[in-house]
């Protein structure tokens, strides 16, 4: 799968839960790592993917499972949503690894590890493109 084609899939939910259901390419996992600004095995590492894994996983060109594969979905979701906000991928990988006042003092990140800290970072998101930051 081509990373174009996951980034595309990120605007419609019913192609991207099709392609999390099948479970996305491991690779997958160093483009959004690169994105971010993070090493892969960090990367790996948000997604419940241990390093051991990871690397066998890579090897065999396999799949990440159901569970990963959503967490990673997540996190290019937050990428591309900050990424509009900011109008720039270098500078949504920053805000994302950067710990932010509105957010408690937590980074976004972290945050997205849960369904309600990945809703509390999409908050703030909107919160900023719409002028209201505090």
């Amino acid at each position: 799968m081509r990373h174009d084609a996951f980034t595309a899939a990120l605007g419609n939910p019913l192609e991207l839960h099709a392609m999390i259901e099948k479970g996305l390419p491991v690779s997958l996992l160093d483009q959004v790592a690169s994105s971010l600004g993070l090493k892969v095995e960090a990367m790996a590492a948000l997604c419940g993917v241990s390093r051991a894994t990871f690397h066998r996983k890579k090897a065999d060109r396999a799949r990440l499972g159901h569970f990963e594969s959503d967490m990673l979905a997540r996190y290019a979701a937050l990428l591309n949503r900050a990424a509009e906000v900011f109008e720039d991928r270098g500078t949504a990988g920053e805000w994302l690894r950067t710990p932010q006042v509105g957010l408690g003092g937590a980074k976004p990140m972290d945050l997205a590890q849960t369904t309600q800290g990945y809703r509390e970072v999409e908050k703030l998101l909107t919160r900023i493109d719409h002028g209201v930051y505090a």
